[in-house]
């Protein structure tokens, strides 16, 4: 009896019997050349490589936003940590003791006895020490400073101190070196001699000056000129461009008080 065929075109089964469960090897379709064979991914492998994609990305895109958000916190942190101490460090000054001192308050006036006085009292290390306090007080040291038995000590820091000063300033530190220059050799041993050496230096320096005032310049050129007569310096190196023609010469220059 002749097989009949079904709708794929296989032979059906015999009447009353069943069919093959083993497939025929030569009827399974082969994949198409071109696509190669289909690899199935499992769906949890796939998750995972998409997780770590997405981690990977946010990683690169907020990675530099993270570290300039902790650079801003430190420094915002730090300019708050120093915002006390720069507040500490503008604090205004208290008053100065010195202004209600009956003694300082006396000798802020012009009489020589007052001066001497608070110079003996507080001696070149005190006053040195007023300057500080700066304003009237720190005029009253500088008059008081030539009148202090130990007033040499005081030469070096002034000398600095009127290298540094510019303007008006610088005026009355000069009329204190002039005050303790001048002053007559007393009976000892000089009690800074490497000081005076060295404010000699700078006041023949000061006195070099071709842009200080005439008047400045005058102070500094004679205050060399009384450490000169002691024999802190070389007189020749003193200028004389300010000294006036005639044969006094070589004195001419503002005269030093005497205490």
């Amino acid at each position: 009896m002749r097989r009949g065929r079904g709708r794929a075109g296989l032979p059906r089964a015999p009447a009353g019997g069943r069919a093959s469960a083993r497939p025929r090897a030569g009827l399974v379709a082969s994949p198409t050349p071109r696509l190669g064979r289909p690899v199935r991914v499992a769906p949890l492998s796939l998750r995972l490589a998409r997780a770590v994609l997405v981690a990977s990305l946010a990683l690169v895109v907020l990675g530099p936003l993270a570290c300039r958000g902790e650079r801003a916190i430190s420094t915002s942190a730090a300019s708050s940590a120093s915002s006390p101490a720069a507040s500490l460090s503008a604090a205004p000054r208290p008053p100065s003791p010195r202004l209600t001192d009956p003694r300082w308050r006396l000798a802020a006036g012009d009489d020589p006895l007052e001066r001497a006085r608070l110079a003996e009292a507080e001696g070149a290390t005190g006053l040195l020490a007023a300057l500080e306090d700066g304003g009237d007080i720190a005029l009253t040291a500088l008059g008081a400073l030539p009148y202090a038995d130990d007033a040499d000590l005081a030469l070096a820091p002034l000398a600095e101190r009127a290298r540094a000063a510019s303007g008006p300033s610088l005026t009355p530190l000069l009329e204190a070196l002039l005050g303790i220059a001048g002053r007559p050799p007393r009976p000892r041993e000089p009690l800074d001699p490497d000081g005076a050496r060295a404010a000699a230096a700078a006041l023949v320096e000061l006195s070099g000056r071709r842009g200080l005032p005439a008047e400045q310049r005058a102070l500094a050129i004679s205050a060399a000129r009384a450490l000169a007569e002691k024999g802190l310096v070389d007189p020749r190196d003193i200028p004389a461009d300010l000294d006036p023609a005639g044969p006094d010469a070589g004195s001419a220059g503002a005269q030093a008080p005497r205490p």
